[in-house]
């Protein structure tokens, strides 16, 4: 497994522990969050090419992204978010959060290449995706008759973990 759960290190929410594991990580980002779980949901266990392929496509608004999340009918439980085409129900093609993520994966694809010559970073598989909310961005809006309101904007943080499941190469010696 390439994470205990429960456990983190600095900066992570999880303890990178694994062979052939690479990790990427992006913070305070300008980013919705609820666009941003989604999409971690969605490409969480693709591999790394075919993730960058789909996320391409939620650009050019080919393929949508599932919206699961508060799915409930009724009154404040909407996803506010209309059916798609197909079998898929609810989606967004979320574009701002979808181009960070990209960019996250191929940091993530740089460092495997750094890191391991004999892996092809397209083929490793994300086993660990995270969105959280980062720093707050504080603004106030002006209102009528000299009155203001708060205007917070909650920025995101982003990490990712990248793993090759094939086969180990072994050296010479054996330990006994």
């Amino acid at each position: 497994m390439s994470r205990v759960q429960g456990k983190s290190q600095r900066g992570y929410t999880q303890l990178l522990e694994g062979a052939n594991l690479v990790s990427a990580r992006t913070v305070d980002v300008d980013c919705h969050h609820k666009h941003c779980y989604h999409i971690a949901k969605a490409i969480r266990g693709m591999n790394a090419d075919e993730a960058i392929s789909y996320l391409e496509d939620v650009i050019e608004k080919k393929r949508a992204i599932p919206y699961q999340r508060r799915s409930r009918k009724g009154r404040g439980g909407n996803t506010m978010a209309g059916h798609r085409k197909g079998k898929m129900g609810p989606g967004k093609y979320p574009n701002k959060a979808s181009k960070e993520f990209i960019k996250l994966i191929n940091s993530a694809m740089d460092n495997a290449r750094q890191r391991y010559d004999t892996i092809d970073p397209e083929e490793m598989i994300i086993t660990h995706v995270a969105a959280h909310r980062g720093q707050v961005a504080t603004n106030w809006k002006a209102r009528a008759m000299g009155r203001s309101s708060p205007s917070n904007h909650y920025q995101m943080n982003l990490e990712i973990f990248l793993e090759h499941f094939g086969e180990e190469e072994e050296s010479g010696e054996e330990e006994f």
